[in-house]
């Protein structure tokens, strides 16, 4: 995303040649996990650098493996040598698109965020069909609130229960009357222009409010906007805040008084806030919930982003079951925070016809917080 396209090359060249061939990569990958014969490893992923570099042709296997990839960032976070494998990917994609040779249907997402903002091109007018009567949003505040594509179109109860429990603290935050799709899909895609002039057009928009801080519920939203937009872009003139970090530190704090839950969750984690999962366990704690930990605590993704679920839906599908097969011998439910999470796996489970009780952590935070009130007005 820094420097030219020149140094970028040598750059992941030369990293790629770090490689000592411990196949730690290829144990974590979760596309590896549900594929046969060690074809889809990261390893070789990144192995294919040279050829795209020289617009050689790929094989089959060669172009998919590049393309089946969520960036979950698992093959990052075990590389005893810190290859950026993730990066490489991207930097793969990047050249790919450049080149003409992405796949038809990351093309068509990429132009859904440009033209409709939003990756399935839903109605804008629909985006805040979740604000209900009850809602106490003011028209202007220094705090907003960025529900993203997916609470807005599919989870709407997470917004509703975000902005009761900002309410039941005392904060009235407004909305972004004219929120972006957050662009995560057109970064994981390599599309830098086209996600550097997004970026722009919404961090100016934000400034123009006076907001000082926003808070998302959404996982790649909040690492989208603190982390990639900055380098897209510039600093921005305000702070990004996940929602659970603001619930934990209510907690900590005694502003909200969080009630027994009798419940045993299994933790269903956000691979972008992967280095923060004590947070979300902090929170279920208070409510009195029994934890039980998926694959032994250890981050195993989705398999739905970056072009994953739309591009090779059979993989992802395969890949969301390894959660809800974990999950059912262990706990009650699953407890999310990722709505993007609930969404490719609730339609994983319709295509398998699998049973899945799921509910995001701010959702019981609120059946917890606000009690029998919350759940009459769930709808």
């Amino acid at each position: 995303m820094n420097g030219t396209n020149g140094e970028m090359m040598q750059k992941f060249e030369l990293e790629v040649s770090y490689c000592i061939d411990c196949k730690k990569c290829w144990d974590v990958c979760p596309v590896n996990k549900v594929t046969e014969g060690n074809i889809y490893t990261p390893q070789g992923k990144i192995e294919s650098l040279a050829k795209v570099v020289a617009g050689e042709e790929l094989t089959q296997e060669e172009y998919d493996n590049i393309y089946l990839s969520s960036r979950c960032g698992a093959c990052d976070d075990v590389c005893p040598v810190n290859i950026p494998i993730t990066d490489i990917i991207q930097y793969e994609r990047q050249l790919l698109a450049e080149q003409g040779r992405e796949p038809a249907k990351t093309t068509a997402i990429s132009n859904n965020i440009i033209k409709h903002n939003s990756p399935g091109a839903k109605d804008p007018s629909k985006r805040f069909d979740w604000v209900t009567d009850d809602l106490d949003l003011a028209e202007s505040s220094e705090i907003a609130y960025m529900a993203g594509c997916w609470v807005s179109y599919s989870q709407q109860e997470v917004a509703r229960a975000t902005i009761r429990l900002l309410n039941h603290a005392g904060i009235r935050p407004m909305m972004l009357k004219e929120e972006k799709c957050c662009g995560l899909f057109l970064i994981d895609s390599g599309h830098f222009e086209q996600a550097a002039e997004h970026a722009k057009k919404f961090v100016d928009y934000i400034e123009s409010l006076g907001v000082k801080k926003v808070i998302a519920s959404c996982p790649g939203c909040y690492l989208v906007l603190s982390h990639d937009y900055p380098k897209l872009y510039r600093e921005l003139n305000f702070e990004v805040e996940h929602s659970l970090n603001i619930f934990k530190d209510m907690i900590d704090k005694g502003i909200l008084k969080p009630q027994k839950l009798d419940l045993t969750v299994a933790v269903r984690d956000a691979c972008p806030l992967r280095e923060t999962k004590d947070v979300p366990r902090s929170i279920l704690t208070s409510m009195g919930v029994e934890i039980k930990e998926l694959f032994d605590g250890k981050q195993v993704c989705c398999g739905g982003p970056a072009g994953l679920k739309p591009n090779f839906p059979d993989i992802a599908n395969d890949i969301a079951m390894l959660t809800v097969q974990s999950y059912k011998d262990k706990a009650d439910m699953l407890a999310s925070y990722c709505p993007f999470c609930v969404h490719h796996m609730s339609g994983a489970c319709e295509s398998k016809n699998e049973e899945m009780k799921i509910k995001d952590v701010s959702v019981l935070l609120a059946e917890s917080v606000l009690g029998e009130d919350f759940i009459r007005k769930k709808a």
